[in-house]
């Protein structure tokens, strides 16, 4: 059984924003991967979710976590400790890895 959208959120609530980035990051990359896999016959599709129903559970846990991406980067960069040109050096560092 899949946990739902909502419980996996909501471990993240109180992430960093650069673990949340990472978090956005594997779920688009799942995302994308369905919308280009036209190869309909793979053996992926014999699973149980199925990755039609992965595809829509990443969607709705994306579309929860990009508030709490927006809430992180505002209480980190926008009006908390951190500078923008931090941000800018932490966005260098975390696109290398």
């Amino acid at each position: 059984m899949m946990m739902s959208p909502a419980q996996y959120a909501e471990q993240f609530k109180n992430v960093p924003y650069l673990e949340l980035l990472k978090v956005k990051k594997d779920l688009i990359n799942s995302i994308s991967e369905f919308e280009h896999d036209y190869d309909m016959d793979s053996q992926d599709w014999n699973v149980c979710p199925g990755p039609d129903v992965q595809y829509q559970w990443n969607l709705e846990v994306l579309g929860l976590i990009a508030p709490m991406l927006a809430e992180a980067f505002n209480k980190e960069y926008a009006w908390g400790i951190k500078s923008v040109s931090d941000y800018w050096d932490d966005m260098r560092m975390f696109y290398e890895d």
